[in-house]
């Protein structure tokens, strides 16, 4: 997502303190297709829901001791909220602006109950 890692550098800009961490699921397709963003490591997720977490364990700092478990929960817990909500809204994918909204409350709503974040 060019466009996307783009902003995120203007943000960059007019904030120093602003940091930007990259995710892919290939090694070295950032090289490949973002020459302008080279000297900085992205953080290779292998298309997996588990190295999307160790990705995440990796960038931020947690105050929950068993942050790793904890997140692999709530990760779980989100598929089941998006499964439910595909089939009440009868679509395939969750590329819908209406179930993208509803998926980020209920992500939203996972993380407050489980203190990732405060409401």
């Amino acid at each position: 997502m060019p466009f996307e890692l783009g902003l995120a550098c203007a943000l960059k800009f007019a904030d120093p303190t602003y940091e930007i961490f990259v995710l892919d699921a290939e090694p070295y397709r950032v090289d490949r297709t973002l020459s302008d963003y080279k000297g900085r490591d992205p953080l290779i997720h292998h298309n997996t829901c588990e190295g999307m977490l160790a990705c995440l364990l990796d960038t931020f700092v947690s105050d929950v001791p068993a942050a790793p478990r904890e997140l692999r929960s709530a990760a779980r817990a989100l598929r089941k909220s998006t499964a439910l909500l595909k089939r009440e809204m009868k679509v395939a994918s969750i590329f819908r602006p209406n179930l993208f909204r509803m998926m980020v409350a209920a992500a939203t709503s996972i993380a407050i109950e489980r203190e990732f974040i405060k409401p």
